[in-house]
């Protein structure tokens, strides 16, 4: 099967050259599932974002109120502010809570949905992402460059994020760079 064509049950065909019109009959490769849809990208990295790493959060926050709880804090006449007398066990807590953050985000978006495809918010909503070449997951070094562009291109322009409104196979522009879809789970 061509690249194009994985699980559609179609012979592979060549598309057309760029500008020119297709030839009589031909159809273009249709995928094994359906592209997800713009708005469950945007839930699933919504779950993805603040729910899954909730638990870091709310370690960082108890770990915050305890290192701060017995401080005294100083406002000058020039209008800065100080703060003595922080617990240092608070703030072990939190720099924890601050690491599971990142760990529990490194888990899900590297190793869980490089491995299966999907990180638990997409999981709860029943979308992946596959290598569009052959429809399987991306494997956790394909998925921790797509992590970076999306940080660096989202960043850089938030058109990333709302480019698979029009696009026809709805992929942001790091979908494109490393040749993956988002796709309705089976």
């Amino acid at each position: 099967m061509s690249d194009q064509n994985w699980g559609s049950g179609q012979p592979p065909q060549n598309p057309p050259p760029y500008g020119q019109m297709p030839p009589q009959g031909y159809q273009s490769p249709t995928p094994a599932y359906p592209y997800a849809t713009w708005i469950s990208r945007v839930l699933a990295s919504i779950l993805d974002g603040f729910v899954v790493p909730l638990p870091g959060v709310i370690l960082a926050i108890i770990g915050a109120v305890i290192a701060f709880s017995g401080s005294e804090v100083t406002t000058y006449d020039d209008g800065s502010v100080s703060a003595e007398g922080g617990n240092p066990v608070g703030i072990i807590v939190m720099v924890v809570g601050i690491l599971a953050i990142f760990l529990i985000e490194v888990w899900n978006l590297v190793f869980r949905q490089g491995n299966t495809g999907q990180t638990l918010g997409k999981k709860w909503l029943g979308i992946s992402v596959i290598r569009e070449s052959d429809g399987v997951p991306l494997g956790p070094v394909v998925a921790l460059l797509r992590w970076i562009l999306m940080a660096i291109l989202g960043g850089a322009c938030f058109l990333n994020y709302l480019w698979p409104l029009w696009d026809p196979k709805h992929q942001c522009w790091h979908d494109m760079v490393v040749r993956s879809v988002v796709v309705r789970a089976s």
